[in-house]
């Protein structure tokens, strides 16, 4: 998994340390076992299900993202968001994303981290009762 969330922070234009021993390295491979333990624990499952793969990967990249910038280590500034979908249409439902220049970085910054955490409605269908 951990090679999926570097291929979506690049996707995202994110520029990661190749260096192993970065500080990158670290708090991705930290945001990635954080992210499976959680989906584990909440599920009750050793695995993580094919069905939430890509619930894990943005949630593991949604981590790493909050970490650096809590850590200080990310300049939201510097994030571009212009190729973010403002505005998606299906039927007569309509809805439309925070990314208008009225927006500062910051703001548009915490939208997409609380898009990317996701919330816990997606494990509804995979948890197991335990006893």
């Amino acid at each position: 998994m951990l090679e999926k969330v570097r291929e979506r922070l690049v996707s995202l234009g994110i520029a990661l340390s190749n260096e192993p021993s970065s500080t990158d390295g670290f708090l991705l491979s930290f945001a990635v076992k954080k992210t499976t333990d959680h989906i584990n624990n909440q599920t009750n499952l050793d695995a993580i299900p094919q069905g939430l793969e890509s619930v894990a990967i943005d949630m593991a990249v949604g981590e790493f993202l909050f970490t650096k910038k809590s850590m200080g280590l990310l300049d939201v500034s510097s994030l571009d968001f212009s190729s973010v979908v403002k505005q998606v249409q299906d039927g007569d439902t309509n809805v439309e994303y925070a990314v208008d220049a009225k927006f500062s970085p910051e703001q548009k910054f915490e939208s997409f981290i609380v898009y990317l955490q996701h919330n816990e409605v997606d494990f509804v269908r995979y948890r197991v009762l335990t006893w």
